[in-house]
């Protein structure tokens, strides 16, 4: 019984309010619901699907904090669900969008392409790679290597860049 108290008190101690815990559980069901959303709706319906259709106003500090947030819920989820281990950067890409425009933060969910070379048996070998990531403001954001995002092809930016 000890171990389970310690955890539960773990888990307490990365949420201040009722609102992060909230926040955190909405990130996990949305997560693990993309699946089957994709498995019968096409990419561009689940897209508009999750663009929000009201957007939150924040003060700069509470915008910043939720912001760090939604990023941090974001990735430890990933990191930890046994569920993710194919499509991260679709999925985080998506969460983050749908959670970000809630907030106001006006960001373009992109999709990349670019061959990467294999060997196998001695020849070479191009194979396709997709990615997808964040756009504010014409910059790559959130990203942890933003250098590996420009190596990426843009072939498609949702909503339409302007």
């Amino acid at each position: 019984m000890g171990n389970k108290t310690c955890a539960i008190k773990k888990f307490r101690t990365h949420f201040s309010s009722f609102g992060e815990i909230w926040l955190f559980t909405r990130i996990f069901l949305l997560i693990n619901v993309l699946p089957f959303l994709f498995r019968f709706l096409s990419l561009p319906r689940v897209m508009k699907m999750l663009a929000p259709r009201n957007f939150r106003v924040c003060r700069n500090k509470d915008l910043e904090n939720m912001k760090d947030k939604i990023v941090k819920f974001t990735d430890y989820i990933l990191r930890h669900n046994l569920w993710t281990d194919k499509n991260i950067c679709l999925r985080r890409s998506l969460v983050l969008y749908h959670f970000l425009r809630k907030l106001g933060i006006n960001v373009f969910v992109c999709f990349g392409v670019r061959y990467n070379g294999r060997f196998s048996d001695g020849e070479a070998k191009k194979k396709l790679e997709g990615h997808a990531w964040l756009l504010y403001h014409g910059d790559i954001f959130l990203e942890r290597n933003a250098e590996v995002t420009k190596t990426y092809t843009m072939t498609y930016c949702f909503p339409d860049k302007i």
